[in-house]
């Protein structure tokens, strides 16, 4: 696959669909490679077929992207956050030669989407946030009110972080997406555990994805600031989401203006091949209003 220089890293990206379509660039969650569970080729390939270019790269620390090496326990602080990752973004984006992108953020990405949008509003055509925490910070009266991730998911998300050979690595990642399913659609396990066997042998890095974690923690809030967006919005949000509850996505709606809230009944913290058709109904509404995709 191929690799750019941008904002002094390394980012290795994969595209789908014609050169001269606008671009749509998918920003993967917490510790997911591109090639996961979250955008797996299917996924890319029938959402190119809507006349977009489809982008979907590694995170900074994960993947055959850069991996930083310094840690908040040596550093006292993180060695870079969402933040510096917006700007991982908007230099993928210069090297493809595009000045404005539509952007999906899932969960991490999200974070990382927004503030692309809030850094570089002219940057970005349309946001689809799926699965994404409001932003408030940690200890805040907002992050207080709002309800907090179901124990259980957030132990097998941070999991992954702290697996150790290949089987327990493997182990993890499948404990961790069934702990994020919802009712609705069945957890396919034999896949899920394709992507986490993939995801190991390409590129395992418990040390990488605790960084992401760190970055997450020690970035600004993003509350108030996220009311600077001004492109065409749709927050996607599972209303059995283990992690992210729908209180959050009513008040990243309420922020943004003119967004759209489109909860999906029964999904949890996941994207299931049988939800695939409402993702992107809501998803190419948003990069129809923000100039892209098949008009038809």
């Amino acid at each position: 696959m191929p690799r750019v220089n941008a904002n002094g890293i390394e980012i290795e990206y994969e595209e789908f669909g014609a050169s001269h379509d606008p671009l749509i660039v998918l920003i993967a969650g917490f510790g997911e490679q591109m090639g996961s569970v979250e955008f797996p080729s299917d996924f890319c390939q029938d959402l190119s077929r809507n006349a977009l270019r489809v982008v979907r790269f590694d995170n900074r620390d994960v993947g055959l992207s850069t991996h930083c090496t310094v840690s908040v326990s040596e550093s006292g602080v993180a060695s870079y956050t969402v933040v510096d990752m917006s700007d991982d973004v908007v230099g993928l984006a210069s090297a493809l030669g595009v000045d404005a992108t539509h952007l999906i953020g899932v969960s991490m990405g999200g974070f990382i989407a927004r503030w692309v949008a809030i850094r570089h509003p002219a940057r970005v055509r349309s946001l689809s946030l799926i699965a994404t925490p409001c932003g408030a910070k940690r200890g805040t009266e907002a992050a207080q009110r709002l309800s907090a991730p179901a124990p259980q998911a957030l132990e097998r998300m941070l999991g992954k972080a702290r697996a150790g050979d290949r089987e327990a690595a493997v182990a993890a990642y499948v404990q961790a997406w069934r702990s994020y399913n919802g009712p609705r659609f069945p957890f396919d396990e034999t896949w899920v555990r394709r992507c986490g066997e993939y995801s190991y042998d390409r590129s395992y890095d418990p040390s990488g994805v605790a960084r992401q974690f760190e970055a997450m923690i020690q970035s600004p809030d993003l509350l108030d600031a996220q009311e600077r967006i001004t492109c065409p919005t749709v927050v996607i949000q599972g209303d059995a989401d283990p992690l992210v509850g729908v209180d959050h996505a009513r008040e990243i709606a309420s922020r943004i203006s003119g967004a759209r809230l489109k909860l999906i009944a029964g999904m949890g913290h996941e994207m299931p091949r049988q939800a695939w058709p409402e993702l992107f109904g809501a998803v190419l509404d948003s990069v129809r209003l923000g100039g892209g995709g098949d008009p038809s």
